[in-house]
């Protein structure tokens, strides 16, 4: 591992290499900040701290056209004893390589690769805390469906779990969006995409927040035809799978303004999603399913104005608290079975039987 150029010191990466498709090699890039230790456990100069034995490791994973660049997160989790990761996915942040097509990929599946490589790499006696934002909540959520050993527990920071107005847009849009996939492939559907959330939340706008606008766009990379036609092919499959057996934290803001032009009111909203449509589905996927809509929270609740934030990682402090008051375990044949390596098809990709 070296350090990380973007979150710097005490921030490591792990480059993952993944094979090829027809746009060359493929990498993902893990992330990773040790924990503190336990509050009470005295730190002992030039020695690396441990985690605290009671609190799963937690792992990272963006949306899209993002990055992981919260290192204030990874801190905060790391100080109540948390081992902390994260993952930037394929042609994302700091795995996307020169000539390739960012964000693109034709099922989220694909994605299985880098997760499990990742589970693999943080080599617990029991498994992590995924906590996803938007489109990685999604690809969370149908990971944790397929491999329930995996993981302890789910947060998901404004999942994009279902369409603006619910299923019915989704069901709508499949059968065209697949013809359009199929033709443009990675060619993008839509151009890049309105600046709101970048001018609410970085600096350079008046923001709080410093990240890099070359990983993380004001307006979003193209997105790919492929890329809109796997995310609503998650969302269908995730609809129609059975609840998930483990607990799951949803955070939201409390109102969507999506609007032309930008507006004040959009720095305490989210200008992505459709928080009504988020929240009835994230309220289905399971019995231990918490939702909590956070008053004058952006899109990413926690590069939300300082009261949000505050209140968001009280919410999450909470829900780790009580979810995980001694860490569950597997073992170590379940975790070599779950986290075994997918299929190859001849290109080198990936592939999975749920397809």
């Amino acid at each position: 591992m070296s350090t990380d150029p973007f979150l710097g010191e005490g921030y490591e990466t792990h480059r993952i290499d993944l094979g090829a498709d027809d746009e060359g090699p493929l990498v993902a890039t893990l992330i990773h900040r040790e924990a503190d230790g336990p509050a009470d456990s005295g730190a002992t100069p030039g020695v690396a701290p441990a985690a605290d034995p009671a609190r799963p490791p937690v792992l990272l994973m963006h949306g899209w056209s993002d990055y992981i660049l919260d290192g204030a997160l990874m801190a905060h989790l790391g100080r109540r004893g948390h081992d902390v990761w994260g993952l930037d996915l394929r042609k994302h942040g700091r795995s996307l390589l020169p000539g390739q097509t960012a964000t693109a990929v034709d099922h989220l599946s694909r994605y299985d690769a880098e997760i499990g490589a990742a589970l693999r790499i943080i080599g617990r006696h029991r498994p992590p805390v995924l906590l996803a934002h938007s489109t990685g909540g999604l690809t969370a959520a149908l990971w944790a469906q397929r491999h329930p050993r995996t993981v302890s527990g789910l947060v998901l920071n404004s999942p994009w779990l279902e369409m603006h107005l619910g299923s019915t847009t989704r069901m709508l849009a499949q059968a065209p969006v697949r013809l359009l996939a199929e033709r443009l492939q990675s060619r993008p559907i839509f151009p890049a995409g309105r600046d709101h959330l970048a001018r609410a939340s970085h600096r350079d706008f008046g923001g709080a927040y410093e990240y890099d606008l070359a990983l993380k766009p004001p307006g979003g990379h193209p997105f790919p035809a492929v890329t809109f036609n796997a995310v609503l092919d998650g969302q269908r499959r995730l609809a129609a799978a059975g609840p998930l057996a483990l607990p799951v934290l949803v955070l939201h803001a409390d109102r969507t303004r999506i609007r032309p032009r930008f507006t004040e009111e959009m720095r305490r909203a989210d200008t992505v999603l459709d928080v009504r449509s988020l929240s009835a589905a994230a309220r289905a996927l399971g019995p231990q399913v918490r939702v909590e809509a956070v008053a004058g929270a952006r899109h990413d609740v926690f590069l939300s104005d300082a009261d949000a934030r505050s209140r968001a990682l009280d919410l999450l402090d909470d829900w780790l608290e009580t979810s995980f008051p001694s860490a569950p375990t597997m073992r170590e044949s379940d975790r070599a079975e779950d986290l075994g390596e997918a299929p190859t098809d001849r290109r080198g990709k990936d592939r999975s039987d749920d397809r």
